[in-house]
This record gives C-alpha cells, sequence and structure tokens, in this order.
C-alpha cells in the first residue's frame, strides 16, 4: 500500500474549503445554518441590488456557494442514514 494518496480532482459546485468547513458542522445544526445563510443571501442580495457593487456580489456568490455546500451536506446526510 502506498504511503501516498492521489488527490481526487474537485468537481463541485461550491469550494473545497466551504465543503470541509460544513463537514464539520454537527447534523442538528445544518438546518439552522442553511436558514441563517438564505436570511444572508437575501441580505447581501437587497444590498446588491441598490448598489450594484462588486463587493456585494462577489460576497453574494460566497454566501450562495455556501447555502449550496450546506444543503448538500444535509442531503448527504440524510440519506446515508436511510
Amino acid at each position: 500500500m502506498p504511503w501516498f494518496k492521489k488527490k481526487t480532482k474537485w468537481d463541485k459546485p461550491f469550494s473545497e474549503k466551504i465543503a470541509k468547513r460544513v463537514s464539520r458542522i454537527p447534523t442538528g445544526e445544518l438546518s439552522v445554518w442553511a436558514d441563517q445563510t438564505i436570511y444572508e443571501v437575501g441580505r447581501l442580495l437587497s444590498q446588491y441590488e441598490r448598489s450594484r457593487s462588486i463587493e456585494n456580489m462577489t460576497e453574494l456568490a460566497e454566501g450562495a456557494e455556501a447555502l449550496h455546500a450546506v444543503v448538500h451536506e444535509l442531503n448527504k446526510r440524510m440519506n446515508s442514514t436511510l
């Protein structure tokens, strides 16, 4: 058995950094995180619509990416318990 492991290609629509962070959240808290992220994405969208700022769009994209990662992780955990 080799002492190294070939890194698999990351092909998810959210970053590996976000996925690692989300994977450490307890299952019972994932829905709370999803709810908070939805609120934050809505707030950022409202800010972007008023300002058309590239900074707001960047934060909005990161928030949507985080929401996707949280929902993906929740779905993965729920399917593994079936």
